[in-house]
């Protein structure tokens, strides 16, 4: 392979993402994998690796499903390119932010719609360096305040939870918080009776919230 044809291949290393898509059963997941195969097609993102989570009611282990062992995402498996791969701790992360009884679409993709942009900043000698995912919740909240001027911006509510570069720490850094060595110790603390169902809910969000 030519140094340009493996350069056509790697995805931008300023455009990766992970994205989580929820649907109420594996089932469900058939047409967001069918989403995710028109966005490729179109060109709009590159797919470089995805997985499926499952969490049953009752239970609080979510189990992961390899495209290969899930019919509804095996058509998109073969979308999948670019080398890189979603690590076991990765997987889990995404996996401590199911609710009971939902299953969910893990993609890691590459934002080839913003692809313009990052070769213009890359041309005077900048980056795109980060981005937040902006919450429902947030997005209400604002939407309900009364109009005021575009200058008026003191007072408003916040649309960002953090600094979109708190989400990007460098590669040799630990988390300042473990989440999923919180929640591993919360489901265990079930398995061994010492902690209900409900209980282990109420806590798992205060993980998440930290």
């Amino acid at each position: 392979m030519s140094e340009a044809q493996q350069l056509a291949d790697t995805p931008d290393l300023d455009l990766l993402e992970c994205v989580l898509v929820t649907a109420p059963s594996v089932s469900g997941l058939a047409a967001v994998a069918a989403a995710a195969r028109e966005l490729v097609a179109s060109g709009s993102i590159r797919l470089v690796d995805l997985v499926g989570l499952v969490r049953a009611d009752g239970e609080a282990g979510v189990r992961v499903l390899e495209p290969a062992d899930a019919e509804a995402l095996a058509p998109l498996a073969a979308y999948a390119e670019g080398g890189l791969l979603l690590s076991r701790h990765d997987i889990e992360l995404a996996a401590v932010t199911l609710a009971p009884g939902v299953a969910a679409l893990l993609l890691l993709v590459e934002d080839r719609w913003a692809a313009v942009l990052s070769t213009a900043a890359r041309s005077v000698g900048g980056r795109v360096v980060a981005g937040e995912r902006v919450g429902r919740d947030q997005v209400l909240a604002a939407l309900d305040e009364p109009r005021r001027g575009s200058s008026a911006r003191t007072g408003r509510s916040n649309l960002l939870l953090r600094s979109p570069l708190s989400s990007a720490p460098s590669a040799d850094a630990p988390p300042l918080v473990d989440q999923v060595a919180q929640v591993r110790k919360l489901a265990h603390l079930v398995e061994r009776g010492l902690l209900s169902l409900d209980q282990y809910e109420v806590q798992r969000r205060r993980v998440l919230e930290v």
